[in-house]
């Protein structure tokens, strides 16, 4: 059985990729495990278009003791169901540096980890990966490196990715995309790297928040909202349902994307707000609730 470890910071497009990503093991049996930060789950409910069993681990990182025994538990469920490729798409916020120290315990020996592919919000890159611990460990560990989004990027931007990224991988190869598209010969770079011990760090100084929306909110004051507290997030997303409609929110940082889904969740209504540290989201998510009394609410986990 092999494995392969989707990572990436948030917002570089993961989920899109994993779809893509997929269609290269079509006729085998596949197996998802899919890791979200916050504790309402959203990739889960957007990938079970993917024709595979899909397990998901919320609420922190898997690679993190807070939910490292949820994701042996779910290896132990893969080796029981014996697929032929396990993909592990890691939180944004994860460090996977002991990916292979977990994967070369004695009950795992069935598994063979094929490596990890990290994607790269190319131009945003600069603006996190000095400031979010996570984002060089997931570098590193990775010997394909996608830039995507490069459509977005300025050449400049994206030559300051590569050298940032070299300095720190220097044996990962680098291939610009666009939309997480990825070509099948591309599979010849994926191969293991890494191996630090490093269960017990925590993830980052991270921030999260959980709002609550009303379903009498205009999609007009859904924006407004969302850019009254976009600025100081890296992540927002949810899927919600406003006069009949339903819609998914998937913000990265002030870059606001709304559009119609018809994805089934039960979280509908919640959106998830990551920010790194010193960044006022408490004080923004305060305002928005004081601009739209009744019609937003924070819910405390």
């Amino acid at each position: 059985m092999d494995l392969y470890l989707i990572t990436g910071f948030l917002g570089a497009g993961k989920t899109t990729f994993l779809k893509e990503f997929a269609r290269q093991f079509t006729g085998k049996r596949l197996r998802l495990i899919i890791n979200e930060f916050g504790k309402a789950g959203v990739d889960g409910a957007l990938l079970r278009e993917v024709h595979a069993a899909l397990a998901e681990i919320t609420n922190g990182s898997i690679f993190c003791v807070c939910r490292l025994d949820k994701f042996e538990e779910e290896l132990g469920r893969a080796i029981e169901d014996a697929p032929d490729v396990v993909l592990v798409e890691a939180s944004g916020l994860a460090d996977p540096t002991s990916v292979q120290t977990v994967l070369n315990q004695p009950q795992f020996e069935s598994i063979q980890y094929k490596g990890s592919v990290c994607l790269i919000d190319t131009p945003r890159l600069q603006r996190v990966i000095h400031t979010a611990r996570v984002c060089p460990a997931q570098i590193r560990v990775s010997s394909l490196i996608l830039l995507n989004k490069t459509d977005l990027a300025k050449p400049e931007q994206i030559e300051e990715a590569r050298e940032n990224i070299l300095s720190l991988n220097p044996f990962a190869v680098l291939i610009e995309t666009q939309f997480g598209h990825f070509e099948p010969d591309w599979m010849a770079e994926i191969r293991p790297l890494g191996g630090e011990d490093d269960v017990s760090r925590p993830d980052i100084r991270l921030q999260k928040q959980l709002i609550e929306v009303d379903s009498a909110l205009t999609e007009e004051q859904l924006r407004h909202l969302l850019r009254m507290i976009a600025e100081d997030t890296w992540r927002i997303k949810g899927i919600v349902e406003l006069t009949g409609r339903r819609l998914l929110v998937d913000c990265v940082g002030p870059a606001l994307q709304i559009q119609e889904t018809n994805v089934e969740t039960q979280n509908t209504n919640r959106l998830v707000l990551l920010a790194g540290p010193g960044m006022p989201l408490r004080r923004a998510v305060k305002q928005a609730v004081q601009w739209y009394p009744g019609l937003i609410r924070e819910v405390l986990e």
